[in-house]
This record gives C-alpha cells, structure tokens and sequence, in this order.
C-alpha cells in the first residue's frame, strides 16, 4: 500500500518536532481522503516511506486515535477510522451537549463586540463563491467558535475541537443538500438575535435544533452518495 508519495517526506513542515510534522502529513492525508477510511496503516511501511524509525511514527498515530482519526487494535495495527451513520450521530451528539451548554452561557457574556463578529460571519457566509462546502464549513466553525470562547471555557473547546475537523471534512466531501445553506442562514439570524437578547433559554434551544438539522443533512448526503456509486 502507498500512502505517502516518495516526495512527501521531503515536504513535511520544519519548525516542529519529527512526531509533529508525521502526524501534521498524516491527519492532512487523511481529512482529505487520500488515505481511505478503513486503510491499513502499517507503522513499518509508514516509517519506511518518510525514513524514519518507528517511534515518531508510533508516537504520531497514538496521537490521531486520541483525535477520533484512527482506531489502533491489539494485533491487529492502526486503521484509518470509517465514519459511518453511527459515527457521525455520536459527534454530533457530542457537539449538541457541549456546544450547547456554552451556548446558553454565551447569552450573558456576548458584548457589542462578539455580536458584531457573528454578523460579519453572516454576512461572509451569504457571499461565499460559488457557495463552497469547504469555505462554508470553516465559517460556520468560525462562528460557533466565536459564541464558545465568550464563555472563555477552552477546556470545553478543546474537546469540540477534536471533532471540527472531521466534520469539515465531511462536509468538503458530501456537500450540503439543495436549500441546507438557507436554512443554516435563518438558523444563525436566528440564534443571533437571541443572544444579543441575552436570552440563554430560546438560545441554546435554536442551537439544538441547528445542530440535529446539521446532523440529518449530513447523514441525507453520505445516504445519497452511497447509493449514487
């Protein structure tokens, strides 16, 4: 199996430790598909394409497991991890408790100043070219991000942020289906207004149901495409 090409080794970023720059090549590899999910991922065949010794290699897929990117099994190795309907519900189940909970916290902490950057969002939203899946994710991550560091819980936030790459990259891959975009639009207006209210009640219910909206348009779309090939 050929993950890296031979000329990957050479393009690994400098200024980080040998571990960081595998697992940086690796988790880019796999979030955007290069590596399949369900691939192999031998620590030998692995150090031998970037030239190093095993540790660096073993140090970084320990790393992508804790991540959720790889599942290490006793004898059996490292695979990529296949993200199925079961596993994208778990994160977005995830995502609704934890995001939620600092969403409702957000409605007393949002100033003039956070408020402002949710709308600038919006509006960076709505002009998307082209309306691309890839851009759309990151701005909409943008704007959950802004309403969760209001509550300055990073503890929190570094736990969501395991899994916002993995949704990303899902939604690089599948899209968003026919009219999702409007509604997530509406939804943000929405949870906006509520916010600046400082109503934490109808804020963290718009949440909820913003996240279940996003996590059965994303299980529509991986259906779809499952049953286009």
């Amino acid at each position: 199996m050929s993950i890296v090409r031979p000329s990957d080794a050479d393009a690994l970023p400098f200024g980080s430790t040998v571990y960081q720059r595998v697992h940086e090549r690796l988790r880019a590899d796999i979030l955007a598909g290069r590596i399949a999910p369900g691939a192999r991922l031998k620590i030998q065949d692995l150090a031998n394409q970037y030239g190093l010794s095993h540790m660096p290699v073993r140090e970084a897929l320990q790393q992508l497991q804790g991540e959720g990117l790889v599942v290490l099994a006793p004898n059996r190795g490292a695979t990529v991890r296949r993200m199925n309907a079961q596993f994208v519900r778990n994160i977005f189940a995830i995502r609704e408790a934890l995001e939620g909970y600092l969403t409702r916290q957000a409605a007393g902490l949002l100033d003039a100043a956070g408020i402002g950057a949710l709308r600038r969002i919006q509006a960076e939203m709505r002009r998307a070219p082209g309306r691309d899946p890839a851009l759309i994710a990151r701005l909409n991550r943008a704007f959950h991000r802004t309403v969760e560091v209001a509550t300055g819980n990073d503890e929190a936030i570094r736990l969501l942020d395991l899994h916002s790459d993995l949704i990303a990259a899902l939604r690089a891959r599948f899209g968003y289906r026919r009219g999702r975009l409007q509604v997530v639009l509406r939804e943000h207006d929405a949870l906006i207004d509520a916010l600046e209210r400082g109503d934490a009640e109808a804020a963290g219910a718009l949440h909820d149901q913003h996240i279940r909206g996003a996590r059965d348009d994303m299980l529509q779309a991986m259906a779809e495409a499952d049953a286009a090939t």
